[in-house]
């Protein structure tokens, strides 16, 4: 019987990535039991105990991490040298993964994606959405967008394009309450803020301002959250006030759905990042989409 022998090493290097069997098969869409068997199978043909696993530990025999360690180095070679192929070819096929933050992968790059998948129909795009876009390429991504600077120093990083916050409300939260003169009187409305996921810590100082002024406003909200969507659906539902991204309420906006306050002012500017694993050779696809999205958000709010 033929064995797969690169199946194997990815699904090694998976299940190590992953850290138990429960977390690999719910990764692979699996069972426990079916990850568990293909272990086996391969200890089996090696001969040798790769993982010393029971009810509270998941660990590496030393075999175990050899062959880790020896399929991680492998499998970058095997990719390299495929993505130089791809490269050469300049056909964007094969997998692509792309990571992003909630609300701007669900609201800008899953939209765009149906385009941009039907453009090239060799290529599977695979979307993966984390809060405050805490993906990195470690997790089996080709490329992740980041609203701002990654942590890791060897990331390779590309800047796509730039977006300001804006304050924005309702038409009907703002007819219910007194009009805003100016950004002080935001302490005396109703203001949503977001909080940092774990550390709960509360965003509540908003920057406000323009090219000869800018002040830092305190604002106490009436309502948080960790999840920037529930922010703007507060907004949209008359509860406060936001302090949001553009490239993120532009539709609204535009619909009349939420107003700008304060238009001759905006808040930060934040850069949109695409991270690449530090790698000699860059997939075609991801040069693909890379390009193609930069057209796209030129229309979407950045600039």
């Amino acid at each position: 019987m033929r064995h797969d022998e690169t199946g194997d090493l990815r699904f090694f290097a998976h299940l190590v990535a992953s850290g138990s069997l429960t977390v690999c098969a719910r990764n692979l869409q699996t069972s426990p039991a079916t990850v568990s068997r293909r272990l086996a199978r391969l200890e089996s043909r090696l001969g040798s105990l790769l993982v010393v696993r029971n009810t509270r530990h998941f660990g590496l025999s030393e075999n175990g991490r050899i062959y880790h360690e020896r399929a991680v180095e492998i499998l970058a070679l095997i990719d390299s040298l495929e993505e130089e192929i791809s490269s050469n070819t300049n056909i964007p096929r094969g997998t692509l993964g792309i990571g992003a933050p909630v609300e701007l992968g669900r609201r800008l790059i899953a939209p765009f994606l149906d385009t941009f998948s039907a453009t090239h129909p060799d290529l599977l795009v695979n979307l993966a959405l984390a809060s405050e876009g805490f993906y990195d390429t470690s997790d089996s991504l080709d490329v992740v967008l980041r609203l701002g600077l990654p942590d890791s120093p060897d990331a390779v990083v590309t800047r796509l394009a730039s977006t300001v916050r804006v304050l924005c409300a309702s038409p009907e939260y703002l007819a219910r309450h007194p009009p805003l003169v100016t950004p002080q009187d935001l302490a005396t409305h109703h203001c949503l803020c977001l909080r940092r996921n774990k550390t709960m810590a509360l965003l509540d100082r908003w920057v406000i301002g323009n090219d000869l002024q800018t002040e830092i406003i305190t604002v106490e909200p009436r309502l948080s959250s960790t999840n920037a969507e529930i922010i703007h659906d507060w907004a949209l539902s008359g509860e406060g006030i936001a302090y949001k991204l553009l490239c993120d309420v532009k539709h609204d906006l535009e619909q009349g759905r939420l107003m700008r306050i304060f238009p001759d002012l905006q808040g930060e500017k934040i850069d949109l990042h695409a991270v690449l694993p530090n790698r000699k050779y860059t997939q075609a696809s991801v040069r693909a989409f890379l390009h193609s999205l930069k057209s796209h958000l030129r229309v979407a709010g950045f600039f």
